[in-house]
């Protein structure tokens, strides 16, 4: 019998096809990052160094020390633009406006420095009575701000705390064998896999295995997820694996004699005062509950109990998902992480460990514009992160709509439930809202800078060009071109390029030249954390720019090297993918020098008036 599998990002065909007896709905198997082809090869190679810089006093931006607790604030307080923070609720309601919306309900939270800049509800935590039957309006249950969500792959985190835990207590190394420890793990060629390959996703473990309808039993389902082959060596590739947090959630059990869910209680939630955050919820909570989807498989509206399919065939607690929660005390957690493992007295990890956690350790195998992953958080993830990605922005997301970003540069934390397979994952789009969301918050911090000039990339799949032009007199030293460009790019798939042409646009040159900080007093904390000086061999500068703003300068030569003369162009172009976006590029001041002459100045009106812009907005400083 054919199995249907509806849209699901990440779903891993080759991983699914094997064995499904029954018709069953898509899968859920956590919700890793959208995957994208490879950047192209050129991108890549020119992605800059942006955090090869200083570090004040040696300290990373993930090495923490306990800061606010968790409090109400509000925007002005937090030093933020508060007209950015309102349109949040706007993009939630635009979401549950569309057809189909892309959620039935949501509750956000978004803290700056530990203050809660915004807490708010919108939409219905039960909305639909299977997957196509609205309930009538006196049956519905409308989100607020206190609805417990499933957090599906979130609770991934809450199994890497636990693991990192053990590992500061001495009872498991992050390079022990995991089989050391959950011996029938071994079977099958994996006796080399460590603990770090499966927080890190990098133990070659296949994403998925159906197990909740190809074994009959809890036991035997047990059995199968931890005796999986694998479909790789370790460390060859990275591949979001389930399995590999059932198993660490095992090691766990294991290694404390403690059930996972009463470890997470007593070691993590609990001492953190998340009285909301619990597995396997109990019935009388379930008015607070959002529900989630209609399973095919199950007949029935899943409403307070876990929405993965494995997780509910495991009973419902299980190191990769199960964990059910409120957007405060998600924030609580998150709390806890940029207060370096401590919040409100309790401390749940050491600073080195929270900034162990949040170190890249994926990069020499993804490459440039590839997963970033620490020792469980995804970091620098475009798709979510959006305009407060940086290469220290992490957290996770899971696939019943939930996710959360932290930002240890702004002291930032974005929490986001919501119901997006409320009730059906068909409807399921969450990306872009998580986006918008992300974005609108980074505008509040300022981060793209309030100044005079030209702003493209705010548009996917799409190539701006910014064209000026100057008459150069022939000489042996060639002419100087100087920008002013602040830049927030998808690393090596959103470029921006400086490029010049003596054709009259017929072809078009890329110029080598170099960044500098137009300004090193701008009073951020990033300051310290890039280069002064970044080299652009190709001219293309992509990646989060250090969120400076910078002064290129470019020598006027053609490809051989020899000065260009007579009527050229100069040009910047934008170019974004089909998906996913940053805050995009904001060019300032455009100048062409040689010697002491200048021979053009958009800082002179005429000379601005002249630039040509498609698909670049011009913007004035507010």
């Amino acid at each position: 019998m054919t199995s249907s599998f509806p849209r699901r990002t990440g779903l891993m065909a080759a991983a699914l096809a094997a064995g499904l007896a029954s018709p069953v709905p898509a899968l859920a198997i956590g919700d890793p990052s959208p995957p994208k082809p490879s950047p192209r090869a050129a991108a890549a190679a020119a992605v800059p160094a942006w955090d090869r810089g200083r570090r004040p006093a040696g300290r990373h931006p993930w090495d923490r020390r306990p800061g606010h607790s968790l409090h109400p604030s509000s925007p002005h307080a937090a030093g933020l633009d508060e007209a950015w923070i309102e349109k949040v609720p706007e993009i939630l309601r635009a979401a549950i406006a569309q057809d189909p919306p892309r959620f039935a309900g949501a509750s956000v939270l978004v803290a700056v420095g530990g203050g809660i800049v915004l807490e708010h509800a919108e939409g219905d935590a039960l909305r639909w009575a299977d997957a196509s039957t609205p309930l009538p309006e006196t049956e519905r249950i409308p989100a607020r701000t206190d609805t417990i969500f499933d957090l599906a792959s979130l609770s991934k985190l809450f199994t890497a705390t636990a693991v990192l835990q053990l590992v500061e207590q001495g009872r498991v190394s992050l390079e022990d064998p995991v089989a050391r420890h959950v011996p029938r793990f071994g079977e099958n060629g994996k006796q080399q896999i460590l603990v770090r390959h499966l927080l890190t996703h990098t133990g070659g473990l296949p994403a998925f295995l159906p197990l909740y309808s190809d074994w009959p039993d809890e036991a035997s389902r047990w059995d199968a997820a931890l005796t999986a082959t694998p479909t790789a060596p370790p460390e060859e590739g990275y591949l979001y694996s389930d399995l590999g947090l059932i198993a660490l959630g095992r090691m766990v059990e294991e290694l404390s004699g403690q059930r996972l869910d009463a470890y997470v209680h007593d070691h993590i939630t609990a001492p953190l005062g998340m009285t909301d955050t619990m597995y396997t919820p109990d019935a009388t909570l379930r008015p607070r509950i959002a529900a989630t989807e209609y399973e095919e498989f199950y007949g029935e509206l899943v409403h307070g109990r876990v929405h993965d399919e494995n997780a509910f065939a495991l009973g419902g607690i299980a190191g990769h998902a199960g964990v059910f929660s409120t957007a405060r005390d998600v924030a609580v957690f998150a709390s806890m992480l940029l207060g370096g493992g401590k919040h409100r007295g309790a401390r749940v990890l050491e600073r080195g460990t929270v900034q162990d956690m949040f170190t890249d350790r994926i990069a020499g195998i993804t490459g440039e514009g590839g997963a970033r992953r620490g020792l469980g958080p995804e970091l620098a993830t475009w798709s979510y992160h959006s305009g407060l990605t940086s290469p220290f922005s992490g957290a996770h997301t899971g696939f019943t709509g939930t996710s959360l970003v932290i930002d240890p540069l702004t002291d930032t934390v974005i929490v986001l439930l919501t119901n997006a397979v409320h009730p059906t994952r068909e409807w399921s789009s969450t990306n872009a809202v998580r986006r918008e969301v992300s974005t609108a918050v980074a505008r509040a911090h300022g981060i793209l800078p309030a100044e005079a000039g030209w702003l493209a990339g705010q548009e996917d799949a799409r190539t701006a060009t910014l064209t000026a032009s100057a008459d150069l007199p022939a000489a042996a030293e060639p002419a100087r071109l100087e920008v002013e460009l602040f830049a927030h790019l998808e690393t090596a798939y959103d470029t921006l390029r400086i490029e010049a042409s003596a054709d009259g646009g017929g072809s078009w040159t890329p110029l080598p030249g170099v960044l500098e900080r137009r300004d090193r007093d701008t009073g951020r904390p990033v300051e310290d954390l890039v280069e002064e000086r970044i080299e652009l061999p190709d001219g293309v500068v992509t990646g989060w720019g250090g969120r400076l703003t910078w002064r290129g300068g470019f020598d006027l030569v053609d490809a051989g090297g020899t000065a260009l003369a007579g009527e050229v162009q100069v040009r910047a172009a934008v170019t974004t993918d089909k998906a996913v976006r940053g805050l995009g590029a904001l060019v300032g001041r455009i100048a062409i020098t040689r010697g002491g002459e200048t021979l053009l100045d958009t800082d002179r009106e005429a000379d601005a008036a002249a630039v040509s812009a498609d698909g670049w907005e011009r913007v004035e400083r507010s």
